[in-house]
């Protein structure tokens, strides 16, 4: 990790450029998908926690964050963790919504999502959660809320703050819900 992002991400004052923050989390997100291309099943999960911590550093609706939180899903998909690889599915489809981007990936997220609920639920009727992503923000199991990205993008009151549970900028319910989801 480059010397300026190890600041970043250990509380550092230093403010580094998007640009910079995105090119980090790419490069994080190609050696986690090219390990996990190689058949190992450890290495993706530590350069995937460190590429989403690089992307917390980023706007609410980067397209970095929702792709890792979709690679994520298929890795978690892979050894057999149905519950973590719905959540991250389940995250990545939140976080697509009202995106341009979401406009065209969308239908590929909510089939991958498909594919994790059918193995984490296998009885439950995935229609509607298809029809509308949105309900997914009720489902306790998932503890979608307990995610820091899905609270600065669905839960804080004010935009530009992060949303803490428990303090006056947290809602218990979504302030947006956004076009397209």
């Amino acid at each position: 990790m480059p010397w300026p992002l190890i600041v970043l991400l250990l509380g550092g004052c230093a403010v580094i450029p998007d640009a910079q923050l995105e090119f980090e989390a790419d490069r994080l997100r190609d050696a986690a998908m090219t390990a996990f291309e190689a058949g190992d099943r450890r290495t993706p999960f530590e350069l995937n926690r460190s590429a989403l911590a690089v992307t917390a550093q980023l706007p609410s609706r980067s397209w970095r964050t929702v792709e890792n939180y979709d690679d994520a899903g298929l890795y978690y998909y892979a050894v057999g963790d149905w519950e973590q690889s719905a959540r991250h599915q389940a995250i990545a489809v939140l976080l697509a919504c009202g995106t341009d981007e979401g406009v065209e990936m969308r239908p590929v997220y909510v089939e991958r999502l498909g594919w994790a609920f059918a193995k984490y639920r296998p009885s439950l009727d995935f229609k509607p959660i298809a029809a509308n992503p949105m309900f997914l923000l009720g489902d306790p199991a998932l503890r979608l809320r307990d995610n820091a990205d899905i609270r600065r993008r669905y839960f804080a009151k004010f935009r530009g703050e992060q949303c803490h549970p428990g303090r006056s900028n947290c809602s218990d319910n979504p302030v947006s819900d956004p076009e397209g989801c």
